[in-house]
């Protein structure tokens, strides 16, 4: 669990900076949004061993995660709130989800 925490820290530290150049930092948030629901995938193998609280933010992060892969289905790119939704949504998500695995590291390591 620590180790996908590292990952997952790493990535997001790399993306921030790249965002620097903004372009740079967009094809990196595709990279870390691919990164991050890869980790997740492998945290939905431990589902067992983690807390009830865990569960819940991994589930929410799950259903955010989805809920904005099928906007993009949508035109909602071609609207005022293309920019929010192209940088700071999916940073904010991919935010939440470094949380996440910060918890499930802190509780762990009080475990093992």
């Amino acid at each position: 669990m620590k180790t996908l925490h590292y990952i997952n820290l790493v990535s997001f530290t790399i993306t921030l900076l790249l965002y620097i150049t903004i372009f740079y930092g967009m094809i990196a948030q595709v990279f870390l949004g691919t990164i991050q629901v890869i980790l997740a995938l492998i945290l939905l193998l431990y589902w067992k061993t983690l807390k009830s609280r865990q569960k819940k933010l991994l589930a929410v992060y799950a259903f955010v995660a989805i809920l904005y892969g099928l906007l993009w289905l949508t035109d909602i790119v071609n609207t005022d709130f293309a920019i929010a939704f192209i940088t700071v949504i999916p940073m904010s998500i991919a935010a939440y989800f470094l949380y996440i695995t910060a918890q499930i590291k802190k509780i762990n390591n009080y475990i093992n």
